[in-house]
């Protein structure tokens, strides 16, 4: 999905991030609401989005339903661990994960 040169808007990255979620969590889901939290966070090169923390599914598929998306800022989508409880290791990911995308170009 990714162009070269063109960075997507924050609204497209949400828009991606949203339908990652819906993707990965409706079997979790049992009414109709939002699959994302309004927290974020963005780098240099992508933006972290944390799934609704009303989501919740059984403990022993929390690698298919604890997870968070990341979205380089030019459309890619990483599905990753959520870290949004620890924030040192919350913001080493988000660099960690920036220099991925820009040292890949995507």
């Amino acid at each position: 999905m990714h162009n070269e040169n063109k960075q997507i808007t924050f609204e497209t990255a949400r828009t991606i991030a949203e339908n990652a979620a819906r993707d990965q969590l409706k079997e979790y889901v049992n009414e109709e609401m939002l699959f994302l939290d309004t927290e974020y966070k963005e780098a240099e090169y992508c933006w972290f989005f944390f799934r609704n923390k009303n989501i919740i599914g059984p403990p022993e598929q929390a690698l298919r339903w604890d997870c968070a998306y990341a979205i380089s800022k030019k459309g890619e989508v990483s599905v990753i661990g959520d870290f949004s409880k620890d924030a040192k290791k919350l913001e080493d990911y988000l660099q960690k994960m920036s220099n991925y995308f820009r040292d890949r170009g995507l």
